[in-house]
């Protein structure tokens, strides 16, 4: 059913069930109350289920789609090649015990920075291939070319000011003493990219990249970290996202733009969905049917209502028909 081609690109999408009991337990024995307490960044509801039935409906062009989990599997992720959409080896699961060989002293993370810090480490991963968190989507027919051009990665952003540039800061600092150039004391997404820019020896200007599939290439963070292991054990250590920790996707690509070795394209539109503001859902509807958005995103499922879950999810049963098996149809 996949096309070969050359190079060959896979897929790698970080998925948590945090319901699971095992995985809940000891998340109770190693976080802190404050963080057990934001349960949703854990929990899973079927959005991977939508995230590969994209791959294959609109990126037949993917070798493997390697799924890291903390010993567990999808429940129905075996269908997919029971109803003939794949082969019986083109979905893969990798365990943390594997990416973390050798870092076993940072086991169990909870922590999809330092998750992402190690995809490189995956056995067999292709040297191009596009990451993806399990609530992204793909949501127009794609070519290799819109993630990698001639071998290089494409990178949809746009150029955002470091902390202490901002008028804010300036002009905070200009009335408090007590004012500092620390992005701010929350792990926010935005600070993460800054601090990875910084990273990797951007110090000025840096590109903000939004929620959708990042194309990387494996031996790109290979070197680096080979290179700067103080750094990745500093990047490793913590359990739960941190103030310190830089977004890895952020680091690697300002190493590809500073050799030149990436093409930068305005960010682009995404179907995107959040659990707050009104008439969000009949708005991703229309986003999801538009022909202008390569991308989507459903952000904490979890967190809709019952009838607010039932809509989205009759939303993405439309889009992607035959390419979700029946057994996943069915359970919803």
């Amino acid at each position: 059913m996949q096309t070969s081609i050359n190079p060959p690109i896979d897929a790698v999408i970080a998925w948590v069930d945090g319901s699971d009991p095992e995985h809940f337990a000891n998340m109770q024995k190693y976080l802190p109350e404050n963080i057990l307490g934001k349960a949703t960044r854990y929990a899973s509801n079927g959005e991977i289920y939508y995230c590969i039935a994209s791959i294959l409906k609109f990126a037949p062009f993917i070798r493997n789609i390697w799924i890291v989990t903390d010993n567990q599997r999808p429940q129905f992720i075996d269908e997919f090649a029971k109803a003939g959409l794949c082969a019986q080896d083109f979905i893969k699961i990798v365990d943390h015990k594997a990416l973390f060989d050798g870092f076993e002293s940072v086991l169990p993370t909870f922590n999809a920075r330092t998750i992402e810090t190690m995809l490189w480490r995956i056995s067999e991963l292709s040297e191009h291939y596009i990451y993806f968190n399990d609530d992204f989507f793909l949501n127009k027919p794609l070519t290799p070319e819109f993630f990698f051009r001639g071998g290089l990665p494409v990178i949809f952003g746009k150029r955002a000011l470091p902390h202490r540039w901002q008028p804010k800061t300036i002009i905070r600092k200009a009335f408090s003493k007590k004012a500092t150039a620390a992005p701010n004391l929350r792990p926010t997404y935005r600070a993460a990219h800054e601090l990875g820019a910084r990273s990797a020896g951007v110090n000025g200007r840096f590109v903000l990249v939004d929620h959708l599939p990042h194309p990387l290439r494996k031996s790109v963070q290979e070197a680096f970290y080979h290179n700067e292991p103080e750094l990745l054990g500093k990047q490793l250590k913590f359990r739960s996202r941190n103030i310190e920790q830089f977004s890895s996707v952020a680091l690697i690509n300002h190493l590809e733009i500073s050799a030149g070795n990436a093409h930068i394209e305005k960010q682009v539109k995404i179907a995107y969905v959040t659990p707050h503001g009104r008439f969000i859902i009949r708005r991703f509807g229309q986003q999801v049917s538009a022909e202008d958005r390569p991308f989507g995103c459903i952000q904490s499922l979890d967190r809709f209502s019952d009838m607010g879950q039932g809509i989205i999810r009759s939303i993405m049963r439309k889009k992607f028909g035959r390419f979700l098996p029946e057994k996943v149809i069915f359970e919803e």
